[in-house]
């Protein structure tokens, strides 16, 4: 694994991309009701901003001029690192900037290389760079953590937990209301007569039906 120190603290073009494009997103679909002309549109989520910095030239503008660390610095930058602090691994986060101008706050998705030129030791001295970047959130930010792995819990109202324990005590009556029909239907309630005492359970009989012997 490598380590921090290898990671440099900041990257600069030496000279600035052709072509600097974004585009933001959102999950939306169309809801097709019947009999309408207008369909129901449904808006999902916002999605975050990814960013394209195409046709960088990396150049080393003089004779025996190697930019091949550079281009490895450039892939440094991708790479996760471990928190032995907080006990977490995570990439690093990047300030893309073009002079006073600021992006965001993004990792690196991908790299794109193709080298131009090389010297007679086959190391770079002018290449073309496409980096593709995806913002990230604030909140995710120095924190190390992923709020997606993450359970989300709550409690209820406590005008919710008394409409609960009133639909529990009505349901809990149903059962015996509907137990009490049952048992005066079969004969096993209660009643004022005495049992007879001729009346003995069969030990040949099973649980079921010793368990229904009738008292009346």
């Amino acid at each position: 694994m490598a380590e921090a120190n290898e990671i440099p603290d900041e990257w600069y073009f030496i000279t600035a991309p052709q072509d600097v494009s974004w585009n933001k997103g959102s999950k939306t679909s169309d809801v097709q009701s019947y009999a309408t002309n207008n369909p129901y549109l449904h808006y999902g989520t916002t999605e975050l901003r990814k960013l394209s910095l195409n046709g960088a030239m990396v150049e080393g503008f003089s004779d025996g001029m190697q930019v091949e660390q550079n281009i490895i610095d450039l892939e440094a930058c991708m790479r996760i690192v471990l928190d032995t602090d907080d006990g977490y691994a995570a990439p690093f986060c990047w300030e893309v900037y073009a002079g006073g101008k600021t992006y965001g706050t993004y990792v690196i998705d991908g790299v794109s290389v193709k080298e131009q030129i090389r010297d007679n030791d086959g190391m770079a001295a002018r290449a073309n760079v496409d980096i593709s970047l995806r913002e990230v959130a604030p909140y995710q930010v120095n924190a190390g953590i992923d709020i997606t792995a993450e359970a989300i819990t709550g409690d209820l109202t406590p005008e919710a937990q008394e409409h609960l324990m009133k639909k529990d005590n009505e349901a809990k009556d149903q059962d015996k209301k509907a137990n009490d029909a049952k048992n005066n239907k079969d004969g096993t309630g209660s009643g004022s007569g005495s049992g007879s005492g001729s009346d003995k359970a069969d030990p040949n009989q099973g649980p079921d039906e010793i368990g229904n012997k009738a008292w009346g």
